[in-house]
C-alpha cells in the first residue's frame, strides 16, 4: 500500500473530529487569544483606562475582539436556532449558506457606496442584520414546510415557537426600521438609509410568513372539524397564497424603487441592489398579468363554460379528469332531455365536470386551479378564452383525454 494511502487512513479519524467540532475548537482559540491579548494588556499597563485606549487602537488587539465578537454571536446564534428551531435540515442549511454568500456578496458592492460611513458601527449594524435575516430566512423555510405538511401537521411546539419567533423578529424590524429613518431625517441620507431599506424588506417578508402560517393554521382547524385526513381540500387557498405574494412583491418593489431613487440622486448608481430590483419586478408584473389573465378565464365560468351531460361523458372512452385523475360523474339530470342546474357539493371543492370551448372536459375546480397557472387547455393547449369551438378537436375530446401526465399535478409555468 502506498504511504500516502497509510498516511491517509491514519489521519482519518483525527480529520474527522476536527470537522465534527469545528465550532468547538474555534471557540477554544478565540477565548485563549482574547485572554493572551487582554493578559497582554494588564501587564503593560497598570489601570483600566490605559489598558482600554491600548486595546482600542492595536490592530492585533482589535481583530482579536473582532473575532471574539463574532464567535459570542455564532454562539447566541446558535442558542436561538435550538431554541426556535431545533435541529435544522439539510436542505435549511443548504440555503442558508446561498443565501447568506448572496448577500454579503452585494453588500460589498454597497459599501463602496457608503465608504465614507464605514466605520465600527456601521460594521456592528451590518453584522447584526446578517444575523436577523438568517433567522427570517429559516422562518420561511419552516412556514413553507408547515404548508407542506398533511394533516394533522406540525406539534404544539412548532405553534409555540413560530408565535415567538414572529412577534420577536417583526419587533426587532420596526425598532431598527424607525431608528435607521430617524437617523436619516436627523443627519441625511447616509449609510443608515441602507439599513431603513433592508429592515423594511424585513418587515414585508415578516409579514408574508406570519400570513401564510395563519392559512395554514386556518386549513389544519377546517380540516379537524371536516374528517381530518379525508376532508376536502381549501377551494381558494392557492389564490390566497398568490395575493399574499403578490402584495409581498408590491411592497418590496417599492421599498427597492425608494432606495433605488435616493442613492441615485444623492450617491450614485446603487450596483448592489439592481438584481433585487429586477428580480421583484419581474415577479411583481409576472403575477399581476397572471392574476389578470386569471380573471379574465375564471369570470362567470358557470356561464363561460357549460356542464358536462351524461351523454357527452359516455362518449369518452376515459372519464378520467387528466389534472387531478378521479372520475368525471355528471351532476345533471336529464329527465325528458332536460337539463337543469348543476348543485356544487355542500362541502368540499366544486367537482361539476365542464367543457372547454375546445371539447375537453374537467372537474370544475381541477379547471379553476389550472388557469391560476396558465390559461389555456391542458390536454390542447388551446387557450380557453376562445369561444369558437374548434372541430379538429372535438373528436379528441370525446375520446381518452391525454396532455398531462398520469398523477402529475399541474405546476406553476409549466408550458
Amino acid at each position: 500500500m502506498p504511504i500516502h494511502d497509510v498516511v491517509r487512513q491514519r489521519l482519518q479519524p483525527f480529520t474527522s473530529a476536527v470537522t465534527s467540532n469545528r465550532i468547538l475548537l474555534y471557540s477554544v482559540f478565540g477565548t485563549a487569544a482574547l485572554v493572551g491579548t487582554v493578559a497582554n494588556a494588564c501587564r503593560t499597563y497598570s489601570n483600566f483606562y490605559s489598558v482600554t485606549i491600548y486595546l482600542s487602537r492595536s490592530s492585533r488587539s482589535v481583530l482579536v475582539l473582532a473575532n471574539f465578537g463574532l464567535l459570542v454571536g455564532l454562539l447566541c446564534g446558535r442558542v436561538m436556532q435550538r431554541l426556535f428551531f431545533g435541529p435544522l435540515q439539510p436542505r435549511e442549511v443548504e440555503r442558508l449558506y446561498d443565501q447568506t454568500w448572496i448577500f454579503v456578496t452585494e453588500s460589498l458592492l454597497a459599501f463602496t457606496i457608503f465608504r465614507d460611513d464605514f466605520d465600527i458601527p456601521f460594521v456592528l449594524m451590518f453584522g447584526f442584520l446578517l444575523f436577523v435575516k438568517c433567522f427570517h430566512w429559516l422562518m420561511a423555510d419552516r412556514v413553507e414546510t408547515m404548508d407542506q405538511t398533511t394533516y394533522p401537521g406540525p406539534p404544539l411546539i412548532f405553534h409555540i415557537r413560530m408565535n415567538l419567533l414572529f412577534t420577536l423578529l417583526t419587533s426587532i424590524d420596526f425598532v431598527m426600521f424607525v431608528l435607521a429613518v430617524e437617523s436619516t431625517l436627523n443627519y441625511g441620507v447616509g449609510g443608515m438609509v441602507l439599513f431603513a431599506s433592508e429592515y423594511a424588506i424585513l418587515l414585508a417578508s415578516a409579514m408574508n410568513s406570519i400570513a401564510r402560517y395563519i392559512l395554514s393554521v386556518v386549513d389544519l382547524r377546517r380540516a379537524r372539524s371536516r374528517g381530518g385526513e379525508n376532508a376536502p381540500p381549501m377551494e381558494n387557498k392557492s389564490m390566497y397564497v398568490f395575493y399574499i405574494e403578490l402584495i409581498t412583491d408590491f411592497l418590496k418593489l417599492v421599498t427597492y424603487l425608494t432606495f433605488f431613487m435616493l442613492i441615485l440622486t444623492f450617491y450614485g448608481l446603487p450596483l448592489n441592489i439592481v438584481r433585487d430590483v429586477y428580480l421583484t419586478a419581474r415577479s411583481f408584473i409576472t403575477r399581476l398579468r397572471a392574476l389578470i389573465r386569471y380573471h379574465n378565464a375564471t369570470r362567470d365560468m358557470d356561464r363561460r363554460y357549460p356542464n358536462a351531460t351524461e351523454a357527452e361523458l359516455a362518449q369518452m372512452s376515459d372519464r378520467t379528469c387528466i389534472i387531478c385523475r378521479e372520475e368525471m360523474v355528471s351532476r345533471i339530470p336529464a329527465p325528458n332531455g332536460a337539463e337543469a342546474p348543476a348543485a356544487p357539493p355542500q362541502d368540499g371543492p366544486n367537482m361539476t365536470p365542464k367543457k372547454l370551448p375546445c371539447g375537453h372536459i374537467f372537474h370544475f375546480q381541477c379547471l379553476r386551479s389550472w388557469l391560476e397557472r396558465q390559461q389555456s387547455c391542458p390536454t390542447c393547449r388551446r387557450p380557453v378564452l376562445e369561444t369558437t369551438p374548434n372541430p379538429r378537436n372535438q373528436p379528441q375530446a370525446q375520446g381518452r383525454q391525454g396532455g398531462v401526465g398520469p398523477g402529475i399535478a399541474p405546476q406553476p409555468g409549466q408550458q
